[in-house]
């Protein structure tokens, strides 16, 4: 069993601090840490990186980091994961290789399925733009079966 940590779009007005501490909780035994881009401070990843998980981030578009990949795959125990910050367009290629499909960008909570592709967008922990989400997830691989669990963050950032 595998439980990665995901967050993403981690812009807009907030307490970097605030947001770490409240992540170091929620994230204290994960085994991974996935940032699906749009990191707008890059203390952002740094904090993240010091969880002392391995960290897999993509590139996004605030800020627009070719450091980054544009998106990856993982084989995580039986299941084909993939990362992108922009949602796959419908019949994409890559999406349609993975059995599920972690992505940011509309900063709104989404887990669905679209044809044999689950679709995961944990929203935003920072209320960015216009949502007013304050969320996290952590997604729970065990074998070839995954949960998704909300994590919604206290709104003092």
């Amino acid at each position: 069993m595998l439980r990665i940590g995901l967050i993403g779009d981690t812009q807009g007005r907030y307490r970097l601090e605030v947001l770490v501490e409240q992540v170091r909780r929620h994230f204290a035994d994960v085994d991974q840490v996935w940032h699906a881009g749009d990191w707008q401070d890059p203390r952002v990843l740094a904090e993240l990186a010091a969880l002392g998980r391995p960290l897999e981030v993509v590139n996004g578009n605030a800020p627009d980091d070719p450091r980054y990949p544009e998106r990856l795959v993982r084989r995580l125990e039986g299941l084909t994961v993939g990362m992108v910050h922009q949602p796959p367009s419908a019949r994409d290629p890559w999406a349609e290789g993975c059995d599920i499909v972690i992505h940011g960008h509309t900063h709104r909570w989404r887990d669905e399925v679209v044809g044999n592709v689950r679709y995961i967008n944990v929203s935003t922990p920072t209320a960015a733009g216009f949502s007013q989400d304050r969320t996290l997830g952590i997604l729970i691989v065990n074998g070839d079966s995954a949960d998704l669990e909300r994590i919604v963050l206290e709104q003092a950032l």
